[in-house]
Formats: C-alpha cells, sequence, structure tokens
C-alpha cells in the first residue's frame, strides 16, 4: 500500500467520489477539494459509509476561480489529479462560456502542482475534447491523437471547454517539464454513492420517471464509473502511460437501448422509458427553439468507434458490459428514491 498523498480537484463529483473511494482504498492519502465545507463533511461520510479509512482523507475548501489556496493545497502531494470541471444541464449558445472557468481552473491546479514539486498530474478531461466539430469524412474511428474542433459550427460549450482545458493543460505541462495523463472517459454511468448525482445519472433518472418519452437517434460511448476510477489510479503508477490521453469507453448504446437496459434492470420502469426514436427533421426543428436538441443535431444518426486498446493495455483498463453499467446506475438511483 501506498502512503502517497494525492491531491484531488472536485472531490465531491459523481467520478471523483469513487475516485477517492478506489485511492483509499489502496492506501493512498487523499486532499480533495471541495467548494464548501458541507460538501466536504457529506463527501466524507459518503465514503465513511463506502467502507473507506477517511482518516486518510484531508478536505480543502477552495474556489477554481481563485488563486489562494491552491499551492498550499498541493504542497506535499505526490500526485495532483484534476477532475473539477464546469458540466451544465444545459448547453450555453456561447460556446466559449465555458471556457475560462475549465481552463483558468486547469492551469491554476497545474501550476500549483509545478510549484509544490509533484510527480505527475494526472487530468480528467472527455472525449468530448476528441470526436467533435467533425465531418463525415473523418471517418468513425477516433483515438489519442484527434481533437475536437472548436471552430466547428455545432459543437457544444461543454466540448469546447474540455478541448482547450486539455490542450491548454498540455501546453502548460510540457514547458513546466511535469509527467502528464489525461483520461478522456465517454458518458460515465454506473452506481452512484449518495444522493448528490451529476448530470449523467440526471439523464438516466429522467428516463427512468418517464420524462423522455421520445428521444434523438444518437448514441454515446458508455463506461462504468467504477472503471473511470481505477483507470485514475491506475494512470498514478505505470510509467509508460505519461504522455497519454486514454479514451475509456466499453461500447455505444443509443438513447433507445439505455431505456432497454435500465427496463431490463428496474422492470416497474419498463412502461416509462423512452418508447420512441424522433425523426430527425423534428430534433432539428427543435434546435432552432432548444440548447438541448441543438447539441444533439451533429450526433444524429452516428455511432463512433472509440480506440480503446491503449487503455486496456497500459491501464489494464477492463471492458465492462455497457448495459450493465446503465443498469447498475438506475438499480442505485432507485435505491436512493431517483426513480419515481
Amino acid at each position: 500500500m501506498s502512503e502517497d498523498r494525492v491531491l484531488l480537484t472536485g472531490a465531491s463529483g459523481f467520478i471523483a467520489k469513487r475516485i477517492a473511494l478506489d485511492l483509499l482504498n489502496a492506501g493512498y492519502r487523499v486532499r480533495g477539494t471541495v467548494r464548501s465545507a458541507a460538501k466536504g463533511e457529506k463527501l466524507r461520510g459518503t465514503l465513511s459509509e463506502a467502507g473507506a479509512d477517511v482518516d486518510r482523507l484531508e478536505l480543502a475548501e477552495l474556489d477554481l476561480l481563485k488563486d489562494e489556496g491552491w499551492r498550499e493545497a498541493a504542497s506535499g502531494c505526490r500526485f495532483v489529479m484534476h477532475t473539477a470541471s464546469p458540466f451544465p444541464a444545459r448547453q450555453s449558445r456561447d460556446k466559449w462560456a465555458l471556457v475560462p472557468i475549465a481552463k483558468g481552473g486547469t492551469l491554476r491546479v497545474l501550476d500549483a502542482a509545478v510549484k509544490a514539486g509533484a510527480e505527475r498530474f494526472v487530468m480528467t478531461s472527455s472525449v468530448v475534447a476528441i470526436y467533435y466539430g467533425h465531418d463525415k469524412s473523418h471517418g468513425a474511428s477516433f483515438d489519442e491523437n484527434d481533437w475536437s474542433n472548436v471552430e466547428a459550427k455545432n459543437i457544444s460549450d461543454y466540448a469546447v471547454s474540455k478541448t482547450e482545458a486539455e490542450r491548454a493543460a498540455w501546453d502548460a505541462a510540457r514547458a513546466a517539464g511535469l509527467d502528464m495523463v489525461a483520461i478522456n472517459p465517454a458518458f460515465v454511468v454506473g452506481p452512484i454513492l449518495d444522493d448528490d448525482i451529476g448530470t449523467s445519472a440526471r439523464l438516466v433518472s429522467m428516463m427512468m420517471r418517464g420524462k423522455l418519452p421520445a428521444v434523438p437517434n444518437v448514441a454515446f460511448g458508455i463506461v462504468d464509473v467504477r472503471d473511470v476510477a481505477k483507470a485514475h489510479v491506475a494512470a498514478l503508477g505505470a510509467p509508460e502511460a505519461v504522455g497519454h490521453r486514454f479514451i475509456l469507453s466499453s461500447g455505444s448504446l443509443t438513447m433507445m437501448e439505455m431505456g432497454e437496459a435500465i427496463a431490463a434492470a428496474v422492470p416497474e420502469c419498463r412502461g416509462k422509458v423512452p418508447r420512441r426514436t424522433l425523426p430527425d427533421f423534428v430534433v432539428r426543428f427543435a434546435a432552432l427553439f432548444a440548447s438541448e436538441a441543438r447539441a444533439a443535431v451533429p450526433e444524429l444518426g452516428r455511432r463512433k468507434n472509440l480506440v480503446t486498446t491503449p487503455a486496456q493495455n497500459t491501464l489494464g483498463f477492463s471492458l465492462s458490459d455497457p448495459r450493465k453499467a446503465v443498469g447498475a446506475m438506475a438499480v442505485s438511483l432507485k435505491d436512493h428514491g431517483f426513480a419515481t
């Protein structure tokens, strides 16, 4: 077991909570940043209930938009793991709206890592920094060498923010001589640890409650949050991981297929999950007025092939069944009262 300390930003987030649990169970000491003392105490209780040794957990209340406290938080940490990033429920018409906090916050944390003498910087990015904004001439296959085209007309504000933040981090890390690894998961599902849920869980909950009777013809790469956490922890100790971006996806599902997985796991939701696919022309028309529909238009009818071989070989990332991952999230949402 390692006695090394890891600075984990955004520690109360859906992915970060699971990473914190795995880090603590692996024997690391974790210094987690949170936006408020209340979030920190809730996190401590969640991890304790999950069986973690929270005596190895420190909490720091910090703001990604402010310089204060970051250098002190990184002090004494061998590794810095940056998961914090804005993930809006609605798309803004200004695709650059999220860049200041995402990019500025990332550079703030990375600078603190450099000044504290951290050995490695692991960043939670996303596949949206890889495959958005490309026309059909690109083809359906995407790997770590691909970057989203932020100049594309229909790219979302979230995709732009993740792309700009990750590019800036790579540039800064190279300039500072800091070892860096990026983890680029697809749509993250899987069991929740408490009732503080994220955007992906809210989407699944809406399907379970009959809020999405009809859905667009879009497909997502799916990955279990437990696999995402394992990949992050593995990235700390794998020498050959440095300098690479690792795509995590266990396969893609359409929204209708996600609904089928939910119904299989929670039969009482069978009559509430999506029952039909919207024609593309309806989605395109709705995009004139609704940001949610506008984000779906570029993805209509496109099922991407995400190359995950490097993650499997280098990080020991095993492919989980995407339907089972969706089902596990649905079951846990039911258990926490989010299915009605």
